[in-house]
């Protein structure tokens, strides 16, 4: 199998691509940090193929056009790059940052991703979504609206595959708290160690599993944040 992951310099995208690297499969990975790519690709030299690549910049479709070069085609694109900062005062450059990562790297590089699996005539389009896309919350509103954006735009392409009889999978992988460095410093509760967390999206993954909640007990936790009425979500936490 091959698999390219954007975003696999730290957290569970760096987690991920070791497992599918140590199983033996072509792993892509991407990152604005070349010296830590090449220092995967030194762990894993058969299996491990680089590209730098910023999500924000125009030419990050070039560098995944590339990168499948290098591959000779590819079954798994997993978008995994992603920040969010909490902070209480709202900061235009910290909304507009999340944004460009979320949201504009994101639909520039699924939207081809999808194009060239229908051209191929298969394929696999992950992302990690999160459980603050359901629900908005204090602090983080580029954060929540971004990851909503990335899961209902999964639900839309996935539609849009069926009704067009496509051969494209799709996935969308909701993490809880992970102990990765977006959380760093926070003391969250149900937080997963990242270890644990790549075990389970790898495993769902090679399921190719529509919906992954990377700890089961979040899906009933959204189940009831979703219901709990506007209100009353407004005056909580």
């Amino acid at each position: 199998m091959k698999i390219i992951i954007i975003g696999a310099t730290s957290g569970l995208g760096r987690g991920t691509a070791e497992l599918f690297a140590q199983a033996g499969h072509q792993v892509g990975i991407t990152g604005r940090r070349m010296e830590l790519l090449e220092e995967m690709q030194s762990r894993y030299p058969n299996h491990i193929f680089v590209e730098t690549m910023d999500v924000t910049a125009d030419n990050c479709v070039l560098q995944l056009e590339s990168l499948i070069g290098k591959m000779q085609g590819v079954d798994i694109i997993l978008y995994s790059s992603g920040i969010g900062k909490a902070s209480e005062t709202i900061d235009y450059t910290i909304e507009n940052e999340t944004n460009k990562v979320n949201v504009y790297g994101f639909t520039q590089l699924i939207d081809y991703a999808y194009n060239y699996f229908i051209e191929q005539g298969h394929g696999h389009l992950a992302v990690i979504s999160s459980v603050a896309g359901f629900r908005g919350l204090r602090g983080a509103p580029s954060y929540c609206a971004s990851k909503g954006y990335q899961r209902l735009y999964m639900e839309s392409l996935a539609q849009t595959a069926h009704r067009c009889k496509h051969k494209i999978r799709f996935s969308t992988i909701i993490p809880g708290f992970v102990d990765t460095d977006l959380l760093k410093g926070q003391n969250y509760p149900l937080t997963l160690s990242c270890k644990k967390a790549v075990r389970i999206i790898y495993k769902a993954l090679l399921r190719k599993k529509r919906t992954i909640y990377v700890d089961g007990r979040w899906r009933y936790i959204v189940f009831f944040m979703k219901r709990i009425p506007i209100y009353i979500w407004e005056r909580m936490l």
